[in-house]
């Protein structure tokens, strides 16, 4: 079974505040991407790379799948507070279709997952394998490159530079979202869609997400030689100070939204 060690962000039990924070912030565009495929209350949801399992607790009799044998836990415990019939269990894209489990569903979901694969192309391959016919594949993927501020914040391009950058030299593609839905086509799904949307961050709460995905990039930034440790501690007190100034803005990366059908 393949570990997350090479995953650019920081994952385990030490990101799950992290995680939370990602979770409430991508929500309200997720829930209206799987509203407008009436992929809410399917029979056979499949969560691919789960996390914390938000997405699969909140469909409700959802499987959620994840690499990372902490966040799995944590996905089971956060799932039983919340009265969801979801499960959970440790697998990974490479797991499809391996057992009667991870076959056969009406919908398979990731979120933020190809984008950090040396093999995108294979992890949407499997993907549609494990989906049945006429179910349907359902993606969202950053453009991590692509955020913005105002007022214009040196501190964040870094940031964007630096995760781009670290990224890559880990073999992941942080700019896959954009070559999603060829993918698809390509793969022989059908009824293939694009969208793409990039949520405003406009509190404090909110706009610290940049600085504590700082944070949890900070090893292979500074492995790889990208960035010191000074740099990167000055760089999240930059983006701290950002968020905690009244009237900035900044958005989030920009969200590719991607959907095919299985013939």
């Amino acid at each position: 079974m393949a570990q997350d060690s090479g995953y650019v962000i920081q994952s385990g039990a030490a990101a799950l505040d992290r995680l939370e924070l990602i979770a409430r912030l991508f929500w309200p565009t997720t829930q209206a991407f799987l509203a407008r495929q009436d992929a809410l209350e399917l029979d056979r949801f499949l969560d691919v790379g789960c996390g914390i399992g938000d997405v699969a607790t909140r469909i409700g009799n959802a499987i959620g799948i994840d690499i990372n044998a902490e966040v799995v836990d944590a996905a089971r415990e956060r799932s039983r507070a919340m009265g969801s019939n979801a499960t959970f269990r440790v697998a990974g894209l490479a797991d499809l279709g391996m057992d009667d489990e991870l076959r056969g569903f009406d919908a398979v979901y990731a979120r933020c997952v190809l984008s950090h694969q040396s093999d995108p192309h294979a992890g949407l391959a499997a993907m549609l394998a494990a989906t049945c016919p006429g179910g349907m594949v359902l993606v969202e993927d950053v453009e991590v490159a692509a955020v913005w501020s105002s007022p214009p914040s040196a501190a964040l391009a870094r940031h964007a530079e630096l995760y781009v950058a670290a990224a890559r030299g880990l073999g992941a593609r942080p700019d896959i979202g954009c070559e999603l839905a060829v993918m698809l086509r390509d793969l022989g799904a059908t009824d293939v869609r694009v969208d793409l949307i990039q949520p405003m961050l406009r509190v404090r709460d909110d706009l610290q997400s940049h600085a504590r995905t700082m944070e949890a990039i900070a090893g292979p930034v500074i492995a790889q030689g990208l960035a010191t440790e000074a740099e990167v501690a000055e760089l999240v007190a930059q983006l701290d100070e950002f968020a905690a100034t009244p009237g900035n803005v900044a958005t989030l990366p920009r969200t590719i939204q991607v959907t095919g059908r299985v013939p």
